[in-house]
């Protein structure tokens, strides 16, 4: 059974992270748009696994590397939005599971199907 109160910090970094991503963080070497598509907290409150996604012209690899070093600011910016006793060390990665699911999608399309049912053999 999941811990609905870690689900709930869970959701709620998600949106805080977000909005900071949209609206406070400045980077000019970014043209792109970076979505975060899951927080995974610790049980301890800790740590969080910040997965992000990117669309547009930058690298996903560089969008990646520039939030890691803008964490400490995204962390300063999530302890005023988010009240817990301990505001969670941030480790940012990369969401592929929109390539991935995209890659399975390409592989079942590349598939035929036969229209022509099956016959049995049967030997009178």
């Amino acid at each position: 059974m999941k811990n609905i109160r870690l689900e709930r910090i869970n959701s709620e970094m998600e949106k805080a992270i977000n909005h900071i991503i949209q609206t406070d963080l400045r980077d000019p070497q970014i043209d792109a748009i970076i979505s975060v598509t899951q927080v995974q907290i610790t049980p301890d409150l800790a740590n969080a696994n910040v997965y992000i996604t990117s669309y547009g012209n930058t690298d996903k690899q560089e969008v990646l590397s520039r939030i890691k070093g803008a964490a400490g600011f995204i962390r300063g910016r999530l302890s005023k939005m988010v009240k817990l006793r301990i505001t969670p060390r941030l480790e940012f990665r990369l969401d592929n599971s929109l390539e991935y699911s995209q890659k399975i999608d390409n592989i079942l399309n590349t598939i035929t199907y036969s229209t022509k049912p099956e016959t049995e053999d049967k030997d009178d």
